[in-house]
């Protein structure tokens, strides 16, 4: 097959699993309806195993991973997070919890690994499961590998209905309270400006993202790569983007986010080339017991914290499972919730009020903070 036909059916893929996103409001989301189809794909050979790499999608989507994670740490306003100090507290220890008890659980079992993999992943998905598969992919653990993108496509299966449960119990305790508020709250930009900024350009903004970027690579290299490249990534580009070398949000003024948010998701899935049914059959029960063990400990967290933090158990619930499916999911939830339990406009745009900072900060809280370094952190720890 050749370059652009190869390139067009991963394409035409993607494009499809968007479309099932979308229809059903990312409960199934992009990523599992492509695992899918790439699995069907190479098992009955419809598909060459090669065409990740014959397309150039491996080679150069591992080389953007670096960008995408850099302007991840562009996203982080911690002046938002200082005003959110509770959710983020309550995002973090909730994340925590579920990560602790899967490994424990998985150490009792005696498949260390399984927990070393999977908590970061349930704990944030998919920046930490980025930097996991490029470790994976060196110490040649395939199982592992293929274990590692189970849960991040089915812990929405999870996550979303239980927050989403979890929303509604809150809505309607806040309604009864009867008190809204009638603004939303303010988030007020706080970055740094101590270099002068340069004109912002596509061109540009690549261009700034690639120096941080290999700056990151070559402070790897200075610790022996004791923290790994794309954990550095993104602390640099939260450092940068403070400094204001790097705009908020940069990859989004590239005018090629699309694409190379396309790239970053696909090329995780070069990895199920040479996945078998066999394989796919040996992580199902550690993929169960992840997802389970993971939810246990969210909620076990939340019931704790909710006693002491002055914020409700259902609330706690729905703020540390954000780790499992993460923005946009995180707005769609609190917009619809908000939509269904409002009579009127005025509460429904009270709810929205109410939860879009709330639930919007604890998904990235977890999913940007929490989930990376969880993921560098762990690393160290495969055998």
């Amino acid at each position: 097959m050749s370059v652009v036909l190869d390139l067009t059916a991963v394409l035409v893929m993607y494009a499809f699993s968007e479309l099932i996103a979308q229809k059903t409001h990312a409960i199934i989301d992009t990523v599992l309806t492509v695992s899918v189809l790439s699995l069907i794909g190479f098992w009955l050979g419809i598909l060459p195993k090669d065409m990740f790499v014959v397309s150039g999608i491996d080679t150069f989507g591992m080389a953007i991973v670096g960008l995408m994670l850099t302007s991840l740490g562009t996203t982080i306003d911690l002046g938002e997070l200082k005003r959110q100090s509770k959710v983020v507290m309550i995002a973090i220890t909730c994340a925590i919890g579920a990560s602790v008890l899967i490994i424990l659980v998985a150490l009792l079992l005696g498949h260390k690994n399984y927990g070393i993999i999977g908590a970061p992943i349930y704990a944030g998905g998919n920046a930490a499961t980025l930097v996991l598969l490029n470790a994976l992919k060196s110490h040649h653990m395939q199982t592992l590998t293929t274990y590692a993108l189970a849960v991040l496509t089915f812990q929405n299966f999870v996550g979303i209905p239980i927050a989403t449960y979890a929303l509604r119990k809150e809505a309607q305790r806040f309604l009864e309270r009867g008190v809204f508020e009638s603004k939303a709250e303010t988030k007020v930009k706080t970055t740094g400006k101590f270099l002068q900024q340069l004109p912002t350009t596509p061109v540009m903004c690549l261009a700034k993202l690639g120096l941080v970027a290999s700056l990151s690579y070559g402070a790897s290299l200075v610790v022996h790569g004791k923290i790994n490249y794309l954990v550095i990534c993104f602390i640099f580009g939260i450092i940068f983007y403070q400094l204001g070398f790097l705009e908020k949000g940069s990859l989004e003024k590239t005018a090629s986010s699309g694409l190379i948010t396309f790239l970053v998701t696909v090329v995780i899935l070069d990895s199920l080339a040479n996945t078998s049914p066999q394989q796919v059959l040996i992580v199902i029960g550690p993929l169960l017991i992840c997802l389970a063990i993971g939810t246990v400990g969210v909620i076990l967290t939340a019931l704790l914290i909710s006693r002491f933090s002055q914020v409700s158990f259902e609330m706690a619930v729905a703020l540390g499972l954000t780790c499992t499916f993460g923005f946009p999911t995180t707005m769609i939830m609190s917009q619809e919730v908000a939509a269904s339990l409002g009579k009127t406009s005025a509460e429904q745009n009270a709810l929205e009020n109410y939860f879009l900072p709330k639930m919007l900060t604890a998904g990235l809280v977890t999913v940007t903070l929490i989930s990376v370094f969880f993921a560098g952190f762990a690393i160290n720890y495969l055998h």
